[in-house]
C-alpha cells in the first residue's frame, strides 16, 4: 500500500546472517567421531557482507525546527516541512525494517540445529518468547510509520491543491475580483461606494505551458555538437514540447526523426543504429534519417513512415528546422569574430523552449 508495506514484503532469502563458524573434534559414546559447532553473530561482517546495506545507509534527517503555533508559513516553509516529514518517514521505515531482519535472523540463530545441542529447552523458550515480543514491537511501529507516512502524504497532496489555486490565469483571478466588487448604499445620501476585495497574491513560479507561437519554429536551431553524432551513436533532444532524435545515416550526414516508432511508440533512442539505420529496441524495426522505416523483421513490408525534420551539418553544429514553412537557405554563423578564438565549448541541455 506504500513504501513500508512493500518493504515489508521483501523475500527472506536476500537476508543473509553472517555467522563465524569454531569447531572442535570429540570423541562420541560409540566411539565415533563428533563435531560440535558454536555459531555467533558478528555485526561488522553482518553489515559488509549484506547485498541490502545501500538500503539501510541513509542518515538521520535530525530533529524538526520547532514552529510555534498561530504561525502562518508561506508557500516555501510549507513545503520544507513536508519535505522534512516525509524524509523522516523514510528514514524511520527503513530501520523499521533493519529491526526486523535482525530480529529474524536472531530467531534463525536460535532455531538453528546445530546451536540448540548447546541449550535447554527452557533457555530456548525464553529467548523466542523475548524475540516475538521484540518482534512484536517492531511490527507495532511499522504501522506507526505507515500512519506517518499516509499523514505526510495527504500534507503533501494539500499543499499541491493549494498550489495549483495560487496558479490559476491572471484572467481568472480577475474575473473574480470584478465579481466580488458589491454597492454599498450610503445613510445620508444616494452615492454608492465601490470596495474592491484585494487581489490574491500569486507566486513567481511557472505554471502550465502556453502554446507557442507557430513562427517561432520557421527557424534553424542548433541542437548539438558534430563530435558527439558519432556514427554509432543517438542524440534524444525536445523540441517544442515535442522529442526527437538526432542520428547519422549511411553517408555520414546527420538525421533527425521522432523519437516514436510506429509499431508500437517505443523509444527508439533506447535502440541503437544499425548500418546507417536507426533500430526500435522492441521488434526490430529500422527507420532511415527520413523517416522511412527500412526492415520489419517478421512482418510483410509495408509502406511506414514516421515524422521527419530537415537536418543539416555546419561549422560544428547539428541544425534542425522545426516549422511548417520551406527551410531558409542560409544558416547563422557561428563562428568567432576576427581576432577571437573558441578556446572552450560548453555542453547545454538539449531541450530547446
Amino acid at each position: 500500500m506504500n513504501t513500508v508495506a512493500s518493504l515489508s514484503l521483501m523475500p527472506h532469502l536476500l537476508i543473509k546472517p553472517s555467522f563465524t563458524c569454531f569447531s572442535r573434534k570429540g570423541v562420541g559414546r560409540y566411539g565415533g567421531i563428533k563435531v560440535y559447532a558454536v555459531l555467533r553473530e558478528d555485526g561488522a561482517e553482518f553489515a559488509k557482507n549484506n547485498n541490502l546495506e545501500a538500503l539501510f545507509h541513509v542518515d538521520d534527517p535530525g530533529p524538526r525546527v520547532p514552529i510555534k503555533k498561530g504561525k502562518f508559513l508561506d508557500v516555501n516553509e510549507a513545503l520544507e516541512v513536508v519535505r522534512f516529514d516525509i524524509q523522516y518517514c523514510d528514514w524511520r521505515a527503513r530501520q523499521d525494517l533493519l529491526t526486523i531482519m535482525v530480529l529474524h535472523n536472531k530467531v534463525v540463530e536460535v532455531l538453528n540445529p546445530l546451536a540448540r545441542e548447546f541449550k535447554s529447552i527452557g533457555t530456548l523458550r525464553k529467548e523466542l518468547d523475548e524475540l516475538q515480543e521484540e518482534l512484536e514491537k517492531a511490527h507495532n511501529q511499522v504501522h506507526l510509520s505507515e500512519a506517518r507516512v499516509s499523514s505526510a502524504l495527504d500534507k503533501l497532496a494539500h499543499m499541491e491543491t493549494l498550489v495549483n489555486d495560487r496558479l490559476l490565469p491572471d484572467g481568472v483571478s480577475s474575473t473574480s475580483t470584478a465579481e466580488s466588487t458589491s454597492l454599498v448604499p450610503s445613510t445620508s445620501s444616494t452615492t454608492h461606494v465601490r470596495t474592491k476585495k484585494q487581489p490574491r497574491r500569486t507566486l513567481n513560479v511557472s505554471g502550465p505551458v502556453k502554446p507557442y507561437n507557430p513562427s517561432l519554429k520557421n527557424f534553424w536551431y542548433p541542437v548539438a555538437f558534430s563530435s558527439d553524432l558519432k556514427d554509432d551513436t543517438m542524440v534524444p533532444i525536445d523540441c517544442f514540447e515535442e522529442q526527437w532524435v538526432i542520428f547519422r545515416g549511411k553517408d555520414g550526414r546527420p538525421g533527425c526523426v521522432q523519437n516514436t516508432c510506429a509499431h508500437r511508440a517505443c523509444p527508439l533512442h533506447l535502440g541503437s543504429v544499425n548500418e546507417g539505420r536507426i533500430q526500435c529496441p522492441y521488434h526490430g524495426w529500422e527507420y532511415s534519417t527520413d523517416g522511412k522505416c527500412e526492415k520489419m523483421p517478421s512482418t510483410r513490408m509495408l509502406n511506414v513512415r514516421i515524422q521527419s525534420l530537415p537536418c543539416f551539418e555546419q561549422e560544428g553544429m547539428v541544425w534542425i528546422w522545426p516549422g511548417d514553412d520551406p527551410p531558409k537557405a542560409t544558416i547563422p554563423s557561428l563562428l568567432p569574430p576576427s581576432g577571437f578564438t573558441v578556446h572552450a565549448e560548453v555542453k547545454g541541455n538539449p531541450i530547446m523552449l
